[in-house]
């Protein structure tokens, strides 16, 4: 689809009529390091082979830039107590990093998930909230930054205004065109790459989340008042300016006394304080529900809506970390009122808050007026002023989720609570070295102890097909939707519905593409299925007998870490006793570093889940050897699949098996079929063979040579394949 696109860019008559702009393309890629790849290699590939050279630019999401406003403001002044050593390597890095770039982007920077944070500190995104005085102008118009031409942000803008093809990744898109500064919406020619995962990609970008800690972390940063009686946060670096006659600037330390602060302060610190306390006491209302939800069975929820889906993937109802969806149902338990009533509390402590901080805001911005009248932007104040307004717009937000979750309204979206994610049991540790490191007390940002787990109140968007049409399929656009894995049983019903598209309106094409001469499928037809208690047992022997006969060169994928820990507790023993190093996602490091190793060693096998399937990234040797453990069926009990599914008349044929389907397909585009090496793909999972919709899921995988037998012939069979040639009929 993009050298088509290509030659119709370049095919535009060298005079444009009067009146008239010049072609432009937009490509949506799914990710940064697609959209990297396709800047830096692809298309200036294509552009030499069509003697072209169209100015390309890329646009970032919104909290993608370096914001240099941010950076030598209040930022990264200490407001709420004392980094964290992941925090303060994160800025190191940002310093370093800082002094080097040309562009700003956040995709230049590798940080480890521990470190976003410090990034967060100072990303861009937030400069465009309007003042709290609208005589004044947003942080963006009147950064001194921006006019002196350093604003990363502002410096991508005028290079986008000015390329023919613009670049971006699917959330960056959605973040032009759902915001009232659209770059994007005047470009009418639209090609969205890895459309396989535009789906996923916007419900990623719709998800939100009301989470106590960075809840009170916000609280904290404003102002807090410590133990030894002393004020610390924004509120307190700004006392000088803040309070009534006073000197105006910012604080020369980080915590002020009492003596500093004025009466209005004082409140605002009182405010400040009650606010915190209403937001522990409704996240304890929150554990108290979903502890009553779990000790009464989570089916009474949902009314019967999630009978038999533990059948096709669906968790048991013992477990701790069962979400409760937030539905109408949802008053029937007993502690809901409790519920209600703790949040109205929050609700109406939290807008205290943000008038203050708008008024502080104000205040600010009025004194540095005053103070510096030709010179708005530049001050100390300012700073402050942004930051305030930053997070008195974070916490409207957070308002806002709580209001609609709370309201168990039908909608577009999904509420529900779950217990955040429990440490895994193994400690992430590097192969080469393992560090043993003392515990330690868990600190809020405040550094203040923790208090025990309490539930996250998340969200998120189930039906995209409105806000598709609301923005990247408006009138007058052309879009083409080009990805590997659109088609189920070679059709493309099911993304045509996910997406609202009319069939009438927008024709398919479908390149055919086979395999059938470098990948054997393997399909063992004497396993048990996954659900019976011999599964387990019968792959981790199947395992170490094939990753003996092949020396490694494997990647195996689960659909669960329990059931990855589970193989690599058994595997790893045997095989590295036999030369083999057996690598764990979770285990022996991030995927990225998984694959760095997979690459440099020749006895190896990599055993990998969740983002494992879909964003594998770009992989310099394909493995001999990719083994499925099982069909990868969404988990029907997942609140947002639930949502889904609730669309359906029969779940199972019209959207498990169809999301499998795509699945398994988008995987093995990446591992098996991203070069030509001959190569072999094994399903160990018998239901596409025992169940009737196994077909729909074979068919729609690309041609391969496919083989049906008992596993106890399997190595013997894939090593006379790796040492022949052609295909296998």
């Amino acid at each position: 689809a993009l050298l088509p696109a290509l030659e119709w860019l370049t095919d535009e008559p060298f005079e444009t009529q009067p009146g008239t702009s010049p072609r432009r393309l937009l490509i949506a890629c799914s990710n940064q390091q697609s959209a990297r790849r396709l800047i830096e290699t692809v298309l200036p590939r294509l552009q030499a082979s069509l003697k072209s050279q169209l100015p390309v630019a890329y646009l970032a999401e919104h909290g993608g830039y370096l914001c240099t406003h941010r950076w030598f403001g209040a930022a990264l002044r200490r407001t709420s107590g004392e980094l964290t050593a992941e925090q303060a390597r994160g800025l190191a890095k940002q310093g370093i990093w800082a002094q080097q770039t040309l562009t700003g982007e956040r995709s230049e920077l590798t940080m480890l998930p521990q470190e976003i944070t410090a990034w967060e500190r100072i990303s861009s995104g937030v400069e465009r909230i309007p003042s709290a005085d609208g005589h004044i102008a947003s942080a963006y118009d009147r950064c001194v930054y921006r006019r002196k031409g350093y604003c990363f942000v502002s410096r991508a803008e005028e290079r986008v205004k000015t390329a023919r093809i613009v670049v971006t990744t699917h959330a960056g898109l959605l973040d032009d065109l759902t915001h009232s500064h659209s770059l994007l919406a005047a470009i009418d020619r639209r090609l969205i790459v890895d459309a396989d995962l535009l789906e996923e990609e916007m419900s990623r970008w719709s998800s939100a989340e009301l989470e106590q800690t960075h809840l009170l972390g916000l609280l904290n940063t404003i102002g807090t008042e410590l133990p030894d009686g002393r004020y610390q946060g924004l509120l307190a670096l700004g006392a000088p300016a803040l309070r009534e006659n006073g000197p105006g600037g910012l604080s020369t330390t980080p915590t002020v006394s009492k003596s500093e602060v004025d009466t209005r302060m004082r409140t605002w610190f009182q405010t400040l304080h009650h606010a915190s306390d209403a937001v522990s006491n409704l996240f304890s209302c929150y554990g108290q529900l979903l502890e009553e939800f779990l000790q009464h069975g989570s089916g009474s929820n949902n009314g019967g809506r999630d009978k038999g889906r533990n059948s096709y993937g669906g968790r048991s109802n013992d477990r701790t970390d069962q979400p409760l969806r937030l539905t109408g149902e949802t008053r029937n338990l007993g502690t809901w009122t409790d519920v209600e009533r703790a949040w109205q509390q929050t609700a109406q402590r939290l807008q205290h808050v943000i008038d203050l901080v708008h008024e502080a805001e104000r205040v600010l911005l009025t004194t540095q007026r005053s103070h510096h009248r030709l010179d708005v932007g530049s001050g100390e104040e300012d700073s402050v002023a942004s930051e305030l307004a930053a997070i008195a717009w974070k916490l409207l937000e957070q308002k806002r989720l709580g209001q609609q979750a709370m309201a168990l309204a039908e909608s577009d979206m999904v509420y529900w609570l779950r217990m955040p994610p429990a440490p895994p049991p193994f400690v992430q540790q590097t192969v080469q070295q393992r560090l043993v490191v003392p515990p330690v007390p868990l600190t809020t940002p405040g550094g203040e102890h923790s208090h025990p787990p309490v539930p996250v109140l998340y969200g998120q968007q189930v039906q995209i097909s409105a806000l598709l049409k609301r923005t990247i399929f408006g009138a007058d656009i052309c879009t083409i939707l080009a990805g590997a894995s659109l088609s189920v049983d070679n059709n493309f019903s099911f993304c045509r519905g996910r997406f609202g598209l009319e069939n009438e309106a927008c024709p398919a094409l479908s390149v055919v593409t086979e395999h059938h001469e470098q990948t054997l499928l393997y399909l063992p037809n004497d396993v048990p299925e996954p659900n019976m208690p011999q599964y387990q047992r019968s792959l981790d022997e199947t395992l170490i007998q094939l990753a003996t006969a092949l020396e490694g060169q494997m990647v195996i994928l689960y659909t669960s870490h329990a059931s990855l820990r589970s193989s690599y507790a058994a595997v790893k023993p045997v095989l590295e006793g036999r030369g083999i190093l057996v690598l764990g996602q979770g285990v022996d490091g991030s995927p990225r570093q998984l694959w760095q190793l997979f690459n440099s060693q020749e006895h190896v096998i990599v055993l990998g889940t969740g983002n494992f399937w879909d964003n594998i990234g770009e992989i310099s040797r394909v493995p001999v050897c990719t083994f499925i453990t099982r069909l990868p069926m969404p988990v029907l009990n997942d609140p947002p699949v639930a949502a889904r599914a609730e669309h359906y008349s029969d779940q199972l044929h019209q959207l498990t098996v169809p999301v499998a389907s795509l699945r398994l397909r988008r995987a093995l585009n990446r591992l098996v079929w991203s070069e030509a090496t001959r190569n072999v793909v094994i399903l160990f999972d018998r239901r596409v063979l025992s169940k009737e919709y196994g077909s729909t899921i074979l068919h729609s995988l690309p041609r391969s040579s496919q083989r049906q037998a008992a596993v106890s012939h399997m190595p013997e069979t894939i090593l006379d394949w790796l040492t022949a040639s052609g295909s296998w009929e």
